[in-house]
């Protein structure tokens, strides 16, 4: 076909457009693709904006953008969730600029809800690309995508034609972007919905209750010193931090990931609900391997998992637990060229930033500046079976005497043990843990704990946590 003839043919196309959308009106009964309304989810409401593929691919113009404005704008000013259910081929490329321009509109109600702590969740389907993909939809605070749903900025005909090939088999997949930690759960037609509750219930506004009060455990008097501290905190049988955590919580719903294109399963983070009070969990699990083939040992993606956690928390105004078990942070090459330094840095600041309550538990091995990361917090609590070093005995013993041999001797002058920081002012507190007690006995004592905790903190305003935080970490006079 000629160039004449392919300028005819987008000229007909472009002016038949005003025809093609009132035919699509009257077909499908609505004036544009967007349907909304308030919808209640295990009881719960929330404003949901629902897009119709059959209504010219649930492409986005000026009145879908109005729509979904006005249906982020309604949440923020009722204090509700919003919730979209999203199939789309993007930008409407008939209606031009204004059609890219509401990429911008929708990014910009997003930003005001996020201001204002609303939480929104977008679904995304079969297939979700292009402008839409890229505004509203991915800056949602929580993903569920479809198994086997196309996601993209660009879809597979226009990443051919721009770019000059088409995407490898599987790259533009739901199932990809999950394993890349760019959504947090993969759902099913049949289960999406009752999914959306569950998140729902742990992060609505209306769900928001402080902890129930409750005393304190008593506190645990066995002392373990140095290599018989830490051959307990390494036991094989010893639970990992995400099997405590099932146990502990009443609900589990963990985040994918940092949405950065990797994920580090090593670090979890989730929201969670304890004796009816959602909260929000950051752990290390020993056990996990992570991107670069290391076992338990957190990467900078992971660390940036729990940024976004944080963040989440404090948007929220939900508590922070961090369950710290790990050797400390992937220090190899791939990892420290990806930022690690820096996340972990961040990941301390954010928590020392944090306007909520933050209690810490080392439920295993805390090792160096991996775990010092996530123990910044207004409690710190330890199992009496935990350890926390500056370092590990073996990489001390190599460093100070060529020989990782003389481990044991070295972790006997680390003050590495739980009630050598009880007694020096670094923990708060010393709890049972499972080497003695059973992994039943020593979840119920957390339990407790962080339950009787986080009731006392809640209890203070955020100015008065945020001094006695900064007090504890050694402000200087005056600040």
């Amino acid at each position: 076909m000629s160039d004449a003839a392919l300028g005819s043919k987008a000229a007909e196309l472009w002016a038949a457009y005003p025809k093609t959308l009132a035919a699509a009106r009257k077909r499908r009964g609505r004036r544009d693709a967007v349907e909304v309304g308030v919808e209640s989810f295990d009881g719960l409401d929330a404003v949901v904006a629902r897009l119709d593929f059959d209504f010219l691919g649930g492409s986005m113009g000026r009145d879908h953008g109005d729509a979904i404005v006005a249906a982020l704008d309604r949440a923020t000013r009722d204090n509700l969730p919003f919730v979209s259910i999203v199939r789309s081929g993007g930008a409407r490329m008939q209606e031009g600029f204004d059609a890219l321009f509401q990429m911008a509109r929708t990014s910009g109600a997003m930003a005001r809800a996020r201001k204002a702590g609303v939480p929104t969740i977008s679904w995304l389907r079969h297939p979700t690309t292009g402008g839409v993909h890229a505004s509203y939809a991915s800056a949602s605070d929580v993903l569920l995508a479809d198994r086997g749903a196309t996601l993209g900025f660009a879809g597979p005909r226009v990443m051919h034609a721009l770019a000059g090939v088409f995407p490898m088999k599987g790259s533009h997949t739901a199932e990809q972007y999950f394993a890349d930690g760019l959504i947090d759960e993969l759902v099913d037609e049949s289960t999406a919905l009752s999914r959306i509750g569950v998140w729902l219930r742990l992060a609505h506004p209306a769900a928001r209750v402080m902890p129930t009060p409750a005393e304190m455990p008593e506190e645990s008097t066995r002392r373990l010193t140095g290599w018989d501290a830490l051959r307990c905190a390494r036991d094989d049988s010893r639970p990992t931090a995400r099997q405590v955590a099932s146990e502990v919580f009443d609900t589990v719903a963990e985040l994918g990931g940092a949405r950065t294109g990797t994920n580090d399963d090593v670090m979890f983070a989730a929201l969670a609900s304890l004796g009816g009070a959602p909260v929000v969990v950051i752990g290390t699990d020993r056990n996990a391997v992570g991107p670069n083939g290391y076992r338990g040992a957190p990467t900078a993606a992971g660390f940036r998992k729990a940024q976004r956690a944080i963040d989440l928390a404090s948007r929220w105004k939900l508590p922070i637990v961090t369950l710290i078990d790990t050797r400390g942070a992937d220090a190899s090459t791939p990892s420290d060229r990806a930022g690690l330094a820096n996340a972990i840095a961040e990941t301390a600041v954010a928590l020392m930033e944090a306007s909520v309550p933050t209690v810490a538990a080392v439920v295993g091995e805390g090792g160096s500046g991996g775990a010092m990361a996530l123990a910044v917090c207004d409690r710190l609590l330890m199992q009496d079976d935990a350890v926390f070093e500056v370092i590990a005995p073996e990489g001390a013993a190599a460093i100070l005497f060529k020989d990782p041999g003389l481990a044991a001797d070295v972790a006997d002058q680390l003050g590495l043990g739980a009630a050598e920081l009880r007694a020096r002012g670094y923990s708060d507190y010393t709890l049972s843990g499972p080497s003695f007690a059973g992994a039943a006995e020593s979840n119920r004592v957390l339990r407790q704990a962080l339950t009787s905790q986080l009731a006392l903190l809640s209890r203070q305003s955020a100015d008065e946590r945020g001094a006695a935080r900064h007090r504890r970490y050694g402000a200087s006079e005056g600040n």
